[in-house]
């Protein structure tokens, strides 16, 4: 059987951070829930993910410092996909400078978000 793949979610609203570890527990991933920046940044130095879902704006550090931090420590780094209440034209194109998979507004569709999974996942595997 092959192994789950796991998922880290960072989400500092915790009712938020339970539904989308349910949510994507649900669709068969291993789904990590922390609830800042620093702490998602501690978790991927010491355990290997996946895929990374992160707000924008978090306590301590934001969704896009912890993207450009995730990169700094590995070139093969998982793919992150930020999700906010609001984008701005600014944090769009900053999201896409540091290699973000795409930038959302929440509430958003899980359905698509597992296409993201899915899709980036899947082009792991063949490289």
């Amino acid at each position: 059987m092959l192994a789950k793949k796991r998922v880290l979610v960072a989400e500092d609203e915790p009712t938020l951070n339970d539904i989308y570890v349910e949510t994507f527990e649900s669709f068969g991933y291993e789904t990590i829930g922390v609830k800042d920046g620093e702490m998602a940044l501690d978790y991927t130095k010491h355990n290997p993910v996946d895929f990374v879902i992160t707000d924008l704006k978090m306590p301590k550090m934001d969704g896009l410092k912890l993207l450009e931090e995730i990169r700094k420590l590995n070139a093969q780094a998982p793919p992150v996909l930020i999700i906010t209440g609001f984008i701005d034209e600014l944090n769009a194109k900053r999201a896409k400078e540091l290699g973000a998979v795409d930038l959302i507004t929440k509430p958003f569709d899980f359905d698509k978000v597992i296409l993201y999974i899915e899709e980036k996942l899947g082009q792991q595997e063949n490289a």
